[in-house]
């Protein structure tokens, strides 16, 4: 962690991703690069975001209201990427929306929260 913490930083950060993106010449320097080397920058990244969450889930008082969120919305975004068949019927865009596993889980666990009450009784 980098110990800032002001929105401003992100804020100017992602503006100066966005106009980066917009830069045909950010994009060919990029591209230049050997697939292994970004591969490798992935693997950091996504690493990084898994500690994250385990890092937010390590301060939740985990009752059990919080396991069953948990629980059904983690069980549902990876049942949706194990049989996308389950989605057939549904347009392409939202097969693609459905199937990446973060967006079901968490409406699941958006509705869920605000569903469940506070107190489930054992």
């Amino acid at each position: 962690m980098t110990g800032v913490m002001s929105r401003h930083v992100v804020t100017i950060g992602a503006l100066f991703l966005i106009l980066c993106g917009l830069m045909p010449v950010v994009g060919a320097v990029i591209r230049t690069m050997p697939e292994h080397v970004l591969g490798g920058g992935v693997i950091v990244m996504f690493g990084m975001v898994c500690a994250s969450g385990v890092n937010m889930l390590s301060e939740v008082n985990w009752n059990r209201r919080n396991m069953v969120i948990f629980a059904t919305a983690l069980s549902v975004s990876f049942g949706l990427q194990l049989v996308p068949e389950a989605l057939q019927h549904l347009g392409p865009t939202l097969k693609i929306l459905l199937t990446s596993g973060l967006l079901p889980a968490a409406f699941i666990a958006i509705v869920l929260n605000l569903a469940l009450p506070e107190e489930l009784g054992d």
